[in-house]
């Protein structure tokens, strides 16, 4: 999935610079010439520019990491703060150095927003991966309490889950009641029903449907409506 995101943004991932400054997210090469995309500066692969200076060791020693990713323990290269502690899902470290997956540093690592530790205590994996029917964690915990798989009273054993109205599955309060894709198999979390009645977590909104729960921040964004009806984007002060 990483080689296809790589390849997906290369495209995009460099231009000439013409003016005197590059366009935002960029960062210009030792040469003044070539902009390179950021997140592509000691990312630890070949050297995006001609003159090479996005890989060079001096550069990247004093290199600030752009948000979202994470230098490595050689503090020569940034990664993708969601590959670290993956459990090296696709087979290798992401830092050349391997410290993203050394075990005492996974283990005080907190995971990132959309990302939950496995019960190992060591491995992060992706909210939307936990009791998909496929197991993420190296443990199988994010099965583990799923189909077949609840405490003796038939409850979900977390209190950040709600069960499924089929009684098989737990799902992460946050993913009720999106508006999107349902998580649950019998798609009861995004049942108009269940949904009326739901009560959105903090930090989070009811379009005026009923319906649906979005992030507060999306209210009056100026962009494209999060809500199905369009009422975040509705009475917005000018």
């Amino acid at each position: 999935m990483k080689q296809i995101l790589v390849i997906i943004l290369l495209a995009i991932a460099t231009h000439t610079a013409h003016a005197e400054d590059c366009a935002e997210g960029f960062t210009k090469c030792a040469d003044g010439v070539q902009c390179i995309a950021q997140e592509y500066w000691c990312d630890g692969g070949e050297p995006d520019c001609d003159d090479g200076s996005d890989e060079a060791e001096s550069v990247c020693k004093d290199y600030t990491c752009p948000t979202g990713y994470k230098k490595c323990a050689d503090g020569l290269q940034c990664i993708d703060e969601g590959w670290w502690c993956d459990g090296i899902e696709d087979g290798d470290p992401d830092c050349d150095d391997g410290s993203d997956e050394i075990e005492s540093v996974c283990k005080e690592y907190q995971c990132t927003e959309d990302y939950t530790k496995c019960a190992d205590g060591t491995h992060c994996t992706a909210k939307e991966y936990f009791c998909d029917g496929a197991e993420d964690c190296a443990d199988g915990s994010d099965e583990a309490n799923c189909k077949g798989g609840y405490a003796a009273d038939n409850k979900c054993n977390d209190d950040d889950v709600i069960m499924c109205d089929d009684g098989k599955q737990c799902v992460f309060n946050e993913f009720w009641c999106t508006g999107q894709a349902a998580h649950c198999d019998d798609k009861s979390d995004e049942a108009d029903d269940n949904c009326l009645g739901y009560q959105c977590l903090e930090g989070y909104v009811k379009c005026k449907d009923g319906k649906q729960c979005i992030k507060e921040s999306y209210l009056c964004d100026e962009g494209v409506p999060d809500c199905h009806d369009g009422s975040d984007e509705q009475d917005c002060p000018e």
